[in-house]
């Protein structure tokens, strides 16, 4: 089985998603360190590890909505993949001594995966998207707006549009 714990070749260089992993995988890890059988206290770790994927699921579909990533139906697909089988893998738990063990394995081998390619190329995107939104800056302290001196990324002056 792949490692339990976040490392940087999981890093898509995005401190919340990349801190949103780490919580994944600590929650991941608590499931696999408590085992099987049924218990209140599976149950609780269990659902931890549901809500961590669910709310970072939905996490990175609002920022890549928002800054109108061009892959989110394929990555969004990728996700919806994962829900379903770890739905299936959570209502076997009780069922199925091997459940677990199944669950653990299968979302720890697809978050390496997926980190690896989709979400590496979605923290790319949404890095580029950021620097592009920063690009127009302006040197202005206290001055008024007449007296400052807008300029671009590159350092170019401009006169900005004012209504």
């Amino acid at each position: 089985m792949r490692s339990l714990k976040w490392s940087t070749s999981n890093a898509v260089f995005i401190p919340e998603i990349d801190d949103e992993h780490k919580e994944i995988f600590k929650a991941l890890s608590n499931v696999h360190e408590f085992g099987g059988g049924l218990s209140p206290e599976l149950s609780g770790l269990t659902q931890r590890l549901v809500s961590s994927v669910e709310g970072h699921f939905a996490h990175e579909e609002r920022l890549m909505r928002a800054a109108r990533y061009g892959s989110l139906r394929w990555h969004k697909q990728s996700h919806d993949g994962a829900r379903k089988r770890v739905k299936q893998f959570v209502d076997m738990i009780g069922q199925d001594d091997k459940a677990v063990r199944e669950l653990v394995e299968y979302l720890t081998s697809w978050l390496h995966v997926h980190t690896a390619l989709a979400d590496r190329m979605m923290g790319a995107f949404l890095r580029n998207h950021q620097r592009s939104l920063w690009k127009l800056t302006f040197r202005a302290g206290t001055k008024p707006m007449e007296a400052c001196t807008w300029v671009d990324a590159d350092g170019n002056a401009f006169e900005p549009h004012t209504n």
